[in-house]
């Protein structure tokens, strides 16, 4: 009997916990179909990249993940790594405007006030600035049902321009590198559209919401990593899965329909059939493998921005101004090349020595990514520079490290959620049996990501089920 046959197409996080969750669904099912991860570089994980070494975890990429969303903690626990789970260190964040560093106002979620008292004593806004966000109580409602509009205009509707520019932005910026008036509401903000819809009012709708969650949040922390970094997730992902279904230095070059399934054909010119595939990948990479297909051109693109992170290392007494957090991101109306700074060493005490200091600043965004390209000295000295109007640090560090992301950050521009579903329901009409998913689409946090990858297992088997071979 012909076997059926499922290809997942990249090996970052998406299509590593597809493969696993596929991998888990076959064997509980007794189901004998074929399944392979075809990955076109030379490692998996995608953007989660471990350095360990002299006692340091330095992660390249993403260095945690939302406590609060439960995808990436049941795939820990599914790995059998919880024990391994280690909690953000408190402290206050920063957001860096009106030329200094303010704490964020406590008593806020995703930075609206629930509470007045800490609000009013911020120094982010000017006595107009918080006058104008209490306007949010009267204003009417913003949306139109269904029309997307960005998320800036919605935000600066509501709360005015300052709130905005000085803590809002600065916020949201620091998830996508975007710019907040491109956004889409519909794909970022959905939780202030909810705020909306529920209480007609940001405020009142943060102020129902907080105090049942305040207790929660007063005892944990709101970030989660590995204690070995993220990549123990990736490695035991592998492992899980063998070199027997994960092949590497493989890249898709063609997708062709056929009377049965797909025919894959991959840089090498080898051919792979399949009856179903599970794409991982950025949209622009998706396209060109459906050169003949116009129909994808004419749904729009999916842009991306280019950021790099400069992590540094320093002894404890080169930094004679120091500031106890976890780090800050910074306003657009500042004149600085930082985008945002954690401090690692406060934030995850466990990845560093005790004498030693670890920043870990970003450059790069939506409009701004020019920097992205300079050389390593170049973008380790403006980092410095920008830092030093800020704190002191009197030597160059002890090392550097500069990670550059190119076109890696997608954009979920006004209109995300409508190109999103055109792009699926071309799969569902023109490829039965092809699937996409990942931070193109709908999430870039490690949990969404992984969702994605488990929602492509649940349609792939759903789909094998319904044919016959």
């Amino acid at each position: 009997m012909v076997k059926k046959k499922i290809v997942v197409i990249g090996g970052g996080i998406t299509g590593l916990s597809s493969t696993f969750y596929l991998k888990k669904e076959l064997e509980k099912q007794g189901l004998d179909y074929e399944l392979v991860l075809l990955e076109a570089g030379t490692k998996v994980g995608g953007k989660i990249e471990t350095v360990r070494q002299d006692g340091y975890v330095i992660e390249r990429g993403p260095d945690s993940f939302l406590r609060r969303k439960p995808e990436m903690k049941k795939l820990v626990a599914d790995l059998d790594l919880e024990d391994q789970l280690v909690e953000n260190a408190t402290g206050d964040n920063y957001v860096l405007a009106k030329q200094g560093l303010h704490p964020i106002p406590k008593s806020s979620i995703m930075g609206i006030p629930a509470r007045y008292r800490p609000f009013f004593k911020t120094g982010l806004l000017s006595a107009s600035g918080k006058i104008r966000v209490l306007g949010d109580l009267f204003v009417g409602k913003q949306q139109v049902d269904g029309e997307d509009m960005a998320l800036g205009t919605f935000l600066r509707a509501r709360v005015g321009d300052e709130m905005v520019d000085n803590i809002l932005e600065p916020l949201m910026s620091g998830i996508y590198a975007g710019d907040l008036d491109e956004m889409s509401a519909e794909a970022t903000g959905e939780r202030f559209l909810n705020l909306e819809r529920e209480y007609g009012s940001l405020i009142k709708g943060v102020r129902g919401i907080y105090d049942k969650t305040t207790a929660q949040q007063s005892t944990t922390s709101t970030f989660l990593t590995m204690r070995g970094g993220l990549a123990t997730i990736v490695e035991a992902l592998e492992q899980e899965l063998s070199a027997k279904i994960i092949k590497k230095g493989k890249r898709v070059q063609k997708i062709t329909r056929q009377a049965r399934g797909y025919e894959l054909t991959i840089s090498n010119q080898e051919k792979l059939q399949a009856d179903s595939i599970f794409i991982a990948l950025p949209y622009h990479e998706i396209v060109p493998m459906f050169r003949d297909d116009s129909n994808f051109e004419e749904i729009g693109e999916v842009p991306a921005a280019s950021v790099a992170a400069v992590s540094m290392i320093f002894p404890k007494d080169a930094i004679e101004k120091d500031i106890k957090g976890s780090g800050f991101v910074v306003s657009r109306n500042e004149d600085f090349s930082m985008t945002a700074c954690s401090w690692i060493h406060q934030k995850w005490p466990h990845t560093v020595p005790d004498d030693k200091v670890l920043l870990r600043a970003f450059v790069g965004r939506r409009k701004e990514e020019s920097i992205v390209d300079l050389a390593d000295k170049a973008i380790e000295e403006t980092v410095l520079n920008d830092l030093n109007r800020i704190m002191t640090i009197n030597r160059a560090p002890d090392y550097t490290m500069v990670t550059r992301w190119r076109n890696s950050l997608p954009q979920y521009t006004v209109g995300h959620v409508q190109r999103r579903e055109a792009i699926f329901e071309e799969f569902r009409k023109s490829y039965p049996g092809i699937f996409a998913g990942g931070a193109s689409f709908d999430g870039v946090e490690l949990s969404e990501c992984v969702r994605q990858g488990i929602d492509g297992t649940t349609a792939v088997l759903k789909h094998l089920e319904s044919i016959e071979i």
